[in-house]
C-alpha cells in the first residue's frame, strides 16, 4: 500500500509539472475590457419649420472577432413649427438591441430591433402616447484607425415601414431607408 501511495504521488507530481509546462504555451485569454465596444451616434437637422435632434449611445461586446452584440439607448426629438395650426413636438426614447457580423475587411451586416416610447404634443396638449417597434436590417462599413477605434457608415432598411400611411403607426420614421454614421472605440 505504501508503494502504491509513493507511485501515485510521483505520478501526480509529474503530471502537475507537465500540466504547468503546457499551460505556458497556451494563448492568453483576452479580458472582458478588450472585447467591449463603446460609442454611438449624434444627429441634428433643421429646416425652415422643422427641427430634429437625436442622440444614441451604444455599448457592445465582441463575442468572436467578427461578431458583435450590444444595445443602443435612444432619444429623438422632432419639432414641427407652424404659426397657424400650432406647434407639434414628438419625444421618442427607448432601447435597441443589435447584432452585426463582419463579412469582409470592415464590411458588416447589421440587424436591430428598436423599441421606443413616443410622446406627441400639439399646442402643449398630449395628443398621442404609444409604444413603437422598428426592425432594421442593413449593411455597413467600418473604417478602423490605428488605435483600434473606428468610424462606421450604415444603410438600413426599415422592415416596419409600410407604403400605406395608416400602417406606419409602429415606426416614427417617414422613409424605409435610414442612413447612420457613428464612432466607436
Amino acid at each position: 500500500m505504501k508503494r502504491f501511495a509513493i507511485i501515485a504521488s510521483m505520478f501526480l507530481m509529474l503530471l502537475g509539472c507537465f500540466g504547468k509546462a503546457s499551460a505556458q504555451f497556451l494563448p492568453d485569454v483576452p479580458d472582458l475590457k478588450g472585447k467591449m465596444v463603446y460609442g454611438g451616434t449624434f444627429g441634428f437637422g433643421i429646416s425652415g419649420y422643422y427641427l430634429n435632434f437625436s442622440i444614441a449611445p451604444q455599448i457592445g461586446y465582441r463575442i468572436f472577432n467578427p461578431w458583435e452584440v450590444g444595445v443602443r439607448g435612444i432619444y429623438n426629438l422632432q419639432c414641427f413649427f407652424n404659426r397657424q395650426m400650432g406647434n407639434e413636438y414628438g419625444h421618442y426614447f427607448g432601447v435597441a438591441p443589435y447584432t452585426n457580423v463582419q463579412v469582409y475587411k470592415g464590411l458588416f451586416l447589421h440587424v436591430e430591433d428598436e423599441v421606443m416610447y413616443g410622446i406627441n404634443r400639439w399646442n402643449q396638449e398630449t395628443i398621442n402616447n404609444r409604444w413603437l417597434n422598428t426592425v432594421f436590417v442593413g449593411v455597413g462599413y467600418r473604417q478602423y484607425s490605428y488605435t483600434g477605434s473606428f468610424a462606421y457608415f450604415m444603410v438600413l432598411y426599415n422592415l416596419s415601414w409600410s407604403i400605406l400611411p395608416s400602417n406606419n403607426w409602429d415606426t416614427p420614421y417617414s422613409s424605409p431607408i435610414s442612413f447612420r454614421v457613428g464612432y466607436c472605440f
